[in-house]
């Protein structure tokens, strides 16, 4: 790198030109720590996540003094149990994301090697020359925290995900007096989320939506109710039982990962007398299925249309007891993430279909808010930290260069979109580009980590979308083809009549490369060239082309 030892170098590894995969490296050429290490949602190619690309990390691994985490949701904590062996750096986090991880490595073999941190906001953990705070943050998650991190070179301040939240009901406030004493001391650079850059809404209060239910749910007191939301989302969960008490409904869950959240909630200081009453509280399915509708409220998994999830297995009678139909009413209190309105849709569709009464935010203002912050909070951060420069993240192009121009406005002067990869070095108050590392994401492909540009995805997708043709064929010592090839074209329509002579004409190639190819390496090489352009000049289809030479 062209850089001095002491300069502060920021390098994202992720989390910027998409959602999810969260990634930052924050330090200079003697020493490292990274913020956060995530997961994003993929959905394509039989790929349901991805991770960071960690490739320079690993190279750098015995200068990383700490993986340190903002919160607990996937898209910033979970990749560790993918990465964190090829790491093998303490973990720094407050103890409700502690908690999670803890659950999620419970099953590996190396879990009693990884040394996991629990820290309390406002304490400061000084490994080799940085000095790191953790500054409690509102967000739609427990223990969410913005990472402050002091260096010889710079101040960073790193807010992870965040909203202002005056009334949470259950979770964190934000700490408005410490992100004044910390704009006083210096922040160099500002690396700020940029989810909710693009709208003008208000970002209500978690003490809103619980009004809304309440306002909304007597409306259908005849009928079963379900809340679908992010499991994630405890503080949610903790506001529909208060609701479900009041209107004298009881509680069943549906979806491991909601049963998850509470295992781990009960491990934590949040686990209030009140809120273990509710969990202990909550019915059976079987005792949910056997009761009035209008007696109970069901929450599940399944807001955002995942095939798998507690609600979309409702939505196709899979569960064995609660059968949805005309009775019942299914409120969704969650906004869409952008990918998921196709599965959404199918999903409504095949609720609907069943004679259920659906509510979103389409239909019903408050029912969810956000854990993003507007602009309006986005400028009071700004005031609070007066930030020298900033970094936009956590978004797409569209999002960070918005957030650019509003910083701008906000007076900012010093801001630099950069792209996951980018080394950024701060000196004299200017953010500067000094070099990039091309940042490959991997793929989970069963239980193996690829990256996604490898040959198996690469083949995987040419036959999506271009179907597969498998030729086999023996070859005599003397190099004559030994009766006729067998041939498979897979995800390719022909019609019958074309069989025949397809074969025919497979033969005369591979006759005609049999004389020009002794070696059996050029020959299948030749074959599949020749046989790819056959099937393209005839189908306009570039497939997969696979030749398999037996030689006797």
């Amino acid at each position: 790198m062209n850089a001095k030892k002491e300069d502060l170098l920021i390098l994202p590894l992720g989390g910027l030109e998409q959602i999810g995969a969260n990634c930052t490296m924050i330090g200079n050429n003697k020493e490292w720590i990274i913020v956060d290490l995530g997961i994003a949602f993929y959905d394509k190619l039989g790929i349901e996540i991805l991770t960071p690309d960690i490739s320079f990390p690993e190279s750098v691994r015995d200068k990383i003094k700490g993986l340190f985490i903002t919160h607990a949701h996937e898209d910033h904590i979970g990749a560790i149990q993918y990465l964190w062996p090829k790491l093998r750096c303490p973990i720094y986090l407050t103890e409700f994301p502690a908690a999670i991880l803890k659950q999620k490595l419970k099953d590996y073999s190396w879990r009693e090697e990884v040394e996991i941190n629990t820290v309390r906001p406002k304490q400061v953990i000084k490994t080799g020359s940085f000095e790191v705070e953790f500054v409690s943050l509102a967000h739609s998650i427990l223990g969410a925290c913005g990472i402050y991190i002091k260096t010889q070179a710079g101040n960073v301040f790193h807010t992870g995900d965040w909203k202002i939240d005056e009334t949470p009901l259950l979770g964190d406030f934000v700490d408005e007096k410490r992100l004044e004493e910390i704009g006083k001391e210096g922040v160099d650079c500002l690396l700020c989320d940029s989810t909710n850059i693009l709208t003008e809404d208000q970002i209500g209060s978690e003490t809103t939506v619980k009004d809304a239910l309440l306002r909304i749910i007597p409306k259908y007191k005849h009928k079963r109710i379900t809340v679908t939301c992010f499991s994630s989302n405890v503080a949610r969960l903790e506001t529909i039982f208060s609701v479900a008490k009041k209107l004298g409904r009881k509680v069943a869950i549906i979806g491991r990962s909601m049963h998850k959240m509470l295992d781990a909630v009960s491990e934590t200081s949040y686990f209030s007398k009140q809120f273990k009453d509710n969990v202990n509280s909550i019915l059976t399915d079987e005792e949910a299925a056997s009761m009035p509708p209008e007696k109970v409220l069901v929450i599940c998994t399944g807001s955002q249309g995942e095939a798998r999830s507690a609600l979309f297995r409702l939505a196709r009678g899979e569960n064995k007891l609660i059968k949805l139909d005309k009775n019942d009413v299914v409120l969704f209190s969650s906004k869409v993430i952008p990918g998921n309105e196709l599965g959404i849709r199918e999903m409504q569709n095949l609720l609907i279909r069943k004679g259920v009464e659906i509510v979103t935010t389409d239909t019903e203002d408050d029912i969810h808010v956000s854990g993003h912050p507007n602009k309006e909070s986005i400028a009071l951060m700004y005031k609070w930290l007066k930030p020298r420069s900033l970094m936009p993240i956590h978004g797409d192009a569209r999002m960070l260069f918005a957030h650019k121009d509003f910083a701008k406005e906000c007076g900012i002067s010093e801001v630099f979109v950069a792209e996951s990869g980018d080394v950024v070095s701060f000196k004299g108050g200017k953010l500067q580009k000094i070099k990039h590392h091309d940042v490959i994401f991997n793929a989970l492909d069963g239980d193996d980590l690829i990256p996604i540009n490898s040959k198996a995805i690469r083949e995987r997708t040419v036959m999506t979308y271009n179907g597969h043709m498998s030729v086999s064929f023996v070859v005599s010592n003397e190099d004559k083809l030994i009766g006729s090839p067998d041939v498979v074209i897979e995800g390719i329509y022909l019609e019958n009549t074309t069989n025949e002579k397809l074969s025919s004409v497979i033969y005369q190639i591979i006759s005609t490369e049999l004389v020009k190819n002794s070696d059996i390496e050029k020959l299948k090489m030749s074959c599949e060239n020749s046989l790819r352009k056959l099937i393209a000049r005839h189908f306009e289809k570039k497939p997969l082309v696979s030749v398999h030479i037996h030689k006797v």
